[in-house]
């Protein structure tokens, strides 16, 4: 459609997988200095990684060493597209060997709903009430506790985990609803 729309005269801007590109990684530039002011002693931001774009305007404000990405699955190697989008956003090139990632949570694939998200999601909203969804913030969340019990973040670390949202993605994932269909069987 785009070349189309080119050799047509027209000038189509084309949104990318997940809407990653180093202009939409800008606004979590913006997000990390907002971040900065409100805790000038940050140590580690976590966010999922999908398609890079977050973690690439994160990366790009507070450095690689600050950024942990939880992978979600959504491809195949996250981290060079991740590299090209911080770069884009930033000012100076990133490496994606310097990168910090966690690739231990997507189980067998992008929808696997695996048992660590489960019980982080449970946790979660039964301790706070958040709701997380089953693909990104939880499994956020799960990569977090694994850094945690790993050591990667330590005790008395000033650790904030990025909620990017999702929560639709709960309501259409099949683990919930066929555990929503099993409540009706039962309370229908």
């Amino acid at each position: 459609m785009v070349a189309q729309i080119r050799a047509q005269g027209g000038r189509p801007a084309l949104i990318p997988f997940g809407g990653s590109s180093g202009v939409g990684a800008r606004g979590y530039v913006a997000c990390a200095r907002e971040l900065q002011q409100q805790l000038p002693d940050l140590d580690t931001v976590v966010v999922a990684l999908g398609s890079g774009g977050t973690m690439a305007g994160l990366v790009a404000a507070l450095g690689p060493d600050k950024v942990l990405g939880i992978d979600t699955g959504a491809m195949p190697d996250p981290l060079p597209a991740v590299a090209r989008f911080a770069a884009e956003a930033g000012e100076e090139p990133v490496d994606s060997g310097a990168l910090r990632a966690r690739f231990d949570q997507v189980g067998s694939g992008y929808g696997d709903l695996v048992e660590s998200v489960a019980a982080a999601m449970s946790l979660i909203a039964t301790t706070e009430g958040i709701v997380l969804d089953p693909i990104y913030t939880g499994r956020a969340l799960a990569g977090l506790i694994a850094a945690i019990d790993d050591g990667d973040i330590t005790s008395g670390s000033t650790t904030v985990l990025m909620h990017t949202g999702g929560l639709p993605g709960l309501f259409g994932h099949p683990v919930t609803l066929s555990y929503a269909q099993s409540l009706l069987q039962t309370f229908g």
